[in-house]
């Protein structure tokens, strides 16, 4: 609020009495004029015309700034100098994914796109804004070559995603510090960067070894204007995709064929299956819809945010209010619930004509309410429950009595409504303060600016339990009888679950220098940053993580044509002994702008067209060794087991104390190593028209840290008594980019996009003993290879069993079972028949884009999509079904011998439920992500009552999947959704956003 304050009074306007009107235009790109653009001066506001014409009334006296935002396009500035306008067609650029004048954030520096040799892509927080969810994370979904976000949890408030960029995880970092950004909203995000080379990241050192999704937050201006930026909606959200159990009837005469194919009697009568069928007698012979009675199809979503910024040339400001909430699927009992609120304040401060400060304050609210059996601090996971226990598995209540049974004790509304809650606070503040000092008086191009980051997330959940009467149906003297199984008991005290505690404070020193001379322009580069993470742990070993870096960069191009970029960091890492924890990475990098050379001046095809590319070699730290200190690898730790002591009894010696040796010293190894090599193109051709990035890369790990056991002889001892070493190397490589088209007609509009990645990795040199058979080998075969056994079927008779003459390694097999091929040829299936089959995860990821307009209609639509690879169905919840009590599935309907497609039914046999062929499916999905339908009523109506812009509008995300699995009730992007976890939330609202 302070923040906020100090900015609003930064305000001011200055009335001048001297005035003349001027007239200009307002055009595209392509020369074609842009209607119902407003247009700021200091003494008046305009709006274009369909011709794109307005005037306006500007000082004669004093220069004035004509401030135009159009959404879409790029923020235009135009001086007035005493009431001359240089030029009377004023040209609006479209905002485009690649574009050679735009400025690239990258760690400490920024550059204009064609000083860069970078593999970036960037992204507008505008442009995030149609994304109706809670997390930040989750908007980039579908919208950048080569950066995939999976939906790991969609737990209210306690929702995870997780980011990989080019098969690597992605750190986060916040304006400019690495960061957690679970809690980030699209509305303060200005822009993001995806940091794919080491060329952009490198100045991070060993941070920078996994790619960077680089996020920077907004700030004010100083155009001597305030804007108000209001919006809010509100919708619901329900599950997308949930699977499919069979009813009471179906599960019980599936289970009596299980049973029967085991050579068992039926369990159920042709008496209890017609009861099942007719419904007769709910008590004895239950049919429970768990889904339908326990998930609501729908939950409230709601979002409110207020933003203000604005400033002058002394005080430049940015604060927002943040409100998202939203609740849980449980249709009975205490439903989940989440609540969170954030504010983040920006402000930049001249101090003197040479020293700025700025402060960037953030801190977030959020809590939360669930249930949780009074045993912990976790969620209950109700999915869990209801994906495993058959529509028979007890009544869930009977004459007002709460039920269970022995195969199935749990009874769901008890947990829902009777065994307690839970509630969780969670407290995330991110704090920096920044100096940033002009050099010129000393070197002209000198800066210095020192930054200091203090970031605590502290997170408390308080419980309690309890239960109701349970009840169970017992056969007592002949008779049915209810027994109260469970007695009530009431927790009326609320504790301490779970408390949570990181702390992290970072401090950065840099100067840059940046500098032209003629058609030479030097960009320089040198600054240290240091960084310590603690957590509130109680495990023995912990260590907090620190991290120090000296980076260097140079930058140098000509003529605007070619660019050269060297980076050296010399970088810690505390997993190394004393003495030996720096080293020294260089990354190199060149950039050359074909388009403006002589030769291309005059095209009339291309208007942008840039060659880059860089290769550099980080260090990785993040590296463990099962069984090993990762911080104590030159050191031998030891274990005290016991005592001894020597003689007989009643005449023993001293005590002596037993130890044995979990690890021996390890002293020839250095830090494992990554290099990456990339190449890229990217252009803009028919008047900008047409855009297009590709790019190829190769990455490399190498010097990996192991225990080199399997190559090793055991003479020479095994497990701890090995030191590690360097051994080890693997590659991944691929192809990610982008094309789209942008045309406008008129008041029509429209823009097609489209991004991919193809990417592929391979075992190099892997520590395995040489005298493997080659099919047995890891090193050659890809890095997402499934090793399977190869399944040839299901057999047909036992005629076909014993003409087969193979021993399968998990009990006797019967018709309906799978056939699996003996690869060694022993006559046996065991793990030495398993083999990399071919079949391998997705390698291709994709995202479309689709953008119409015409007028102030907008339509907005987002996909993504994966293919080229497969799936296992392995969950043993829905296909390796195998127990007497666990639920039944709709693919079980198509088993043998009526169908092909799932073996046997058995509840004994595990010969079926082995990672083979035969459950291979196709990976390949395409899901609507995103979509916006908005209405921006025409500037002339907005200021009449007082606003620059208004805007309607109705949204939706996750909003249809397509692919194979999806046709079986499984969501492709979570198998596990909606069966072990939450299901992937569909979410539509409906909103308006208004600008003062």
């Amino acid at each position: 609020m302070f923040i906020a304050l100090v900015g609003m009074c930064s305000y001011y306007a200055t009335a001048q009495e001297a005035s003349t009107v001027i007239s200009a235009r307002v055009l595209n790109e392509a020369g074609e004029p842009v209607s119902n653009v407003l247009v700021l001066g200091a003494l008046g506001n305009a709006i274009t015309g369909p011709d794109g014409n307005f005037s306006l009334e500007v000082p004669t006296d004093a220069e004035d700034q004509l401030i135009i935002e159009e959404r879409g396009f790029k923020r235009k500035t135009v001086i007035v100098d005493r009431g001359s306008l240089p030029e009377e067609e004023i040209i609006l650029a479209r905002v485009m994914p690649v574009d050679g004048s735009r400025t690239i954030a990258m760690p400490f520096q920024e550059f204009v796109s064609n000083r860069s040799v970078s593999a970036t892509n960037t992204i507008s927080g505008e442009e995030l804004t149609a994304h109706p969810g809670t997390n930040a994370l989750e908007a980039l979904s579908g919208r950048i070559p080569g950066l995939v976000v999976s939906k790991n949890s969609m737990i209210p408030g306690h929702e995870q995603f997780s980011a990989t960029i080019r098969g690597v995880s992605a750190s986060v970092y916040i304006d400019g510090i690495l960061r957690d950004p679970s809690d980030l909203t699209v509305y303060e995000i200005d822009r993001v960067e995806v940091l794919k080379d080491f060329s952009s990241r490198a100045a991070l050192g060993i941070l920078g070894a996994d790619p960077v999704i680089w996020i920077t937050t907004k700030t004010g201006n100083d155009l001597g204007m305030r804007v108000i930026d209001v919006s809010a909606d509100m919708g619901i959200s329900g599950p997308s995709m949930l699977p499919n159990y069979l009813d009471a009837y179906d599960y019980a005469r599936l289970f009596n064929e299980a049973r029967v194919n085991d050579g068992l009697t039926p369990f159920y009568s042709e008496a209890a299956l017609n009861a099942y069928r007719d419904g007769t007698d709910p008590l004895r012979f239950p049919n429970i819809d768990y889904y339908d009675k326990y998930v609501n199809s729908a939950t409230s979503y709601r979002r409110a945010n207020v933003q203000s910024h604005g400033g002058n040339e002394i005080v430049e400001y940015f604060s927002m209010i943040d409100y998202v909430g939203s609740g849980g699927l449980e249709a009975v009992g205490e439903q989940a619930t989440m609540d969170r609120y954030k504010v983040r304040g920006n402000v930049n401060i001249a101090l003197t004509s040479y020293l700025d400060m700025n402060v960037n304050l953030s801190g977030t609210y959020g809590k939360s309410r669930f249930p949780n059996q009074g045993g912990g601090a976790n969620l209950y996971n109700m999915f869990g429950l209801i994906s495993n226990y058959p529509s028979n598995a007890h009544p869930v209540e009977y004459d007002g009595r709460l039920m269970s049974s022995a195969d199935y004790p749990v009874n769901l509304t008890n947990v829902l409504k009777h065994s307690g809650h839970a509630e969780n606070a969670n407290l995330n503040t991110q704090n920096s303060v920044s100096l940033l000092a002009d050099l010129g008086g000393i070197t002209e191009g000198l800066t210095f600016m020192g930054t200091a980051a203090f970031d605590v997330n502290n997170t408390i959940t308080n419980n309690r339990g309890g239960t109701s009467d349970i009840w169970r149906l017992e056969t007592v003297g002949g008779r049915d009888t209810l027994v109260r199984f469970q007695e009530a008991v009431v927790d009326p005290s609320i504790g301490s679950g779970y408390d949570f505690f990181l702390r992290r404070t970072s401090g950065k020193l840099q100067f840059n220098y940046n500098r032209s001379f003629g058609v030479h322009d030097l960009s320089m580069h040198t600054g240290y940053f240091q960084m310590l993470e603690e957590i509130k742990v109680t495990a023995p070993g912990y260590q907090p993580r620190r991290i120090q870096d000296i980076s260097f960069r140079t930058n140098y191009a000509y003529d605007d044509r070619y660019t050269v970029q060297l980076d050296l960091v010399y970088s810690g890492s505390m997993s190394l002994p004393e003495g030996e924890r720096f080293n020294l990475f260089p990354t190199v990098g060149a950039a050359w702008i074909l388009s403006n050379e002589s030769f291309m001046e005059n095209s009339s095809l291309v208007n942008h067209l840039k060659l880059f590319s860089s290769y550099g070699i980080i260090g990785v730290d993040n590296f463990l060794v099962p069984g090993y200190d990762p911080f104590y690898l030159d050191q031998t730790i030891y274990r005290h087991t016991g005592n001894y002591q020597s003689g007989i009894q009643g005449q023993r010696g001293g005590s002596v104390r037993i130890y044995d040796i979990l690890q021996t010293a390890s002293a020839d190894f250095t830090i494992p190593k990554r290099s990456l090599f990339n190449v890229g193109l990217q252009t803009l051709l028919f008047e900008n028209r047409l855009t297009a990035e590709v790019n190829y890369f190769y990455r490399k790990n190498f010097d990996n840290i192991v225990v080199r056991q399997n190559t090793t002889p055991s003479l020479f001892g095994t497990g701890g008594f090995l030191p590690v070493t360097n051994y080890g190397e693997n590659m991944h490589a691929g192809v990610d980019g982008l094309v789209r088209y942008t045309r406008e007609f008129g008041d029509f509009r429209f823009s097609l996009g489209a991004h991919g990645m193809y990417s592929r990795g391979e075992y190099l040199v892997v520590d395995e003993p040489d005298g493997l058979p080659d099919y047995r080998k890891i090193a050659g075969t890809a890095t997402d290879a499934y090793w399977l056994y190869d399944a040839v079927g299901l057999f047909q008779s036992q005629e076909e069993i014993d003409a087969y003459g193979v021993t399968q390694g998990w009990g006797a097999v019967s018709p309906g079972d799978i056939k699996y091929r003996d690869v060694d040829g022993d006559g046996l299936i065991d793990d030495r028949d398993r083999i990399a089959t071919g079949a391998h995860a997705p390698r291709v990821h994709y995202g479309l884009n689709l953008s119409l307009g015409y007028g102030g209609f907008n339509l907005f639509v987002s996909g993504k999509g994966v293919t080229g690879g497969e799936v296992l169905l392995s969950h043993p919840n829905y296909f390796w079904i195998s127990s007497t009590t666990q639920n039944y599935s709709e693919p079980m309907l198509d088993r043998w011998p009526n169908s092909e497609d799932y073996p046997r039914l058995t509840t004994t046999s595990r010969n079926n439920y082995q990672p083979s062929t035969y459950w291979l499916a196709d990976a390949t999905y395409l899901s609507i992500e995103n979509v916006e339908l908005s209405y921006t009523f025409p500037k002339a109506f907005s200021q009449r009552y007082l606003m620059r812009d208004l805007r309607v509008f109705a949204r939706g995300r996750n909003l249809l999947y397509v692919s194979e699995l999806s046709d079986m009730g499984i969501n492709p992007e979570n198998m596990s959704a909606g069966i072990s976890t939450y299901p992937v939330l569909r979410t539509i609202t409906f909103g308006i956003s208004c600008k003062f």
